[in-house]
């Protein structure tokens, strides 16, 4: 796994001749938004998402993707990625554990420690309720039920490079995704339901891809980022039909490194993260 990472670390590297502008972000992994703001992890400037490095942050952004605060803590944070808002604190995947930030004040409202599941790379949050999160680990090859108060850990499905989430509140299921680094087109789509209380994990069609981020336009639609490749840029976003079980590709230019994107689904906007030219796309459905 560490190989692999490394090999994602030269690659992003190599893909900076692409670079088109400053933003101020330094490799964005994640949007979300509250409605008001968007709010940009950024796993930092050496680009190692697995590393201890001190220099992760979250950035606040427009609606429209202009930098406002390019930090809004003073926590230190290391590879950040995934978030989730509940009650207005952001929580963040940061490696082996999951930090709560205030976004009225930037304070620390909470740290879970993840270090019993044996991660170093937690990625992606889903709110299941005000109580509780998902967390998929990238590393581990699980996804994890996180009771935010007492931190209490329950595994929801084992599943190799577990990658985006998203949970549909109203139908009680988790729809999943994965990237494999040593076989970037094997990653797939699933959903997770709930049969006698127990936890049950379905692929989703004959799909494949490099799958990053994930989100629900529609009742039965999902839409997925796929990375394409890492050795050039070739990433897309594609649309998934939940009842033929079908992908349908967007026609969008090349995204170089799509990553954990934020869908507004009132305003029908995709915000992407591009992670390897430290930029964020704005797009409509």
């Amino acid at each position: 796994m560490k190989t692999a990472i490394a090999l994602l670390a030269c690659t992003v590297l190599a893909f900076h001749a692409f670079a088109q502008e400053e933003t101020g972000l330094a490799h964005p992994e994640s949007l979300n938004s509250d409605g008001h703001f968007l709010y940009a992890t950024n796993i930092g400037k050496a680009m190692d998402p697995a590393s201890k490095d001190g220099d992760g942050f979250i950035s606040k952004l427009t609606l429209n993707g202009k930098m406002i605060t390019r930090s809004i803590t003073a926590e230190k944070l290391n590879a950040p990625k995934g978030t989730a808002i509940i009650k207005g604190i952001l929580y963040v995947a940061d490696l082996d554990r999951i930090v709560g930030i205030e976004l009225a004040t930037g304070k620390k409202a909470a740290e879970i420690s993840l270090a019993s599941a044996n991660t170093t790379f937690s990625n992606d949050l889903a709110v299941k309720d005000d109580h509780t999160l998902f967390v998929s680990l990238t590393d581990a090859g699980k996804i994890l039920e996180v009771d935010i108060k007492t931190g209490n850990l329950t595994e929801v499905a084992s599943l190799k490079g577990a990658n985006g989430i998203y949970y549909d509140k109203a139908a009680k299921r988790l729809y999943t995704c994965n990237f494999l680094f040593d076989n970037v087109q094997g990653g797939e789509i699933g959903m997770i339901t709930w049969q006698q209380g127990k936890p049950v994990y379905e692929k989703i069609g004959d799909i494949h891809g490099a799958f990053d981020g994930l989100e629900m336009p529609g009742s039965h639609t999902l839409l997925v980022s796929d990375w394409g490749a890492l050795d050039h840029p070739a990433g897309f976003l594609e649309k998934i039909d939940l009842n033929s079980k079908t992908a349908t590709k967007l026609d969008w230019p090349v995204i170089a490194g799509p990553a954990d994107f934020h869908l507004d689904v009132q305003h029908k906007r995709v915000y992407i993260p591009v992670m390897t030219e430290s930029k964020v796309q704005i797009h409509t459905l």
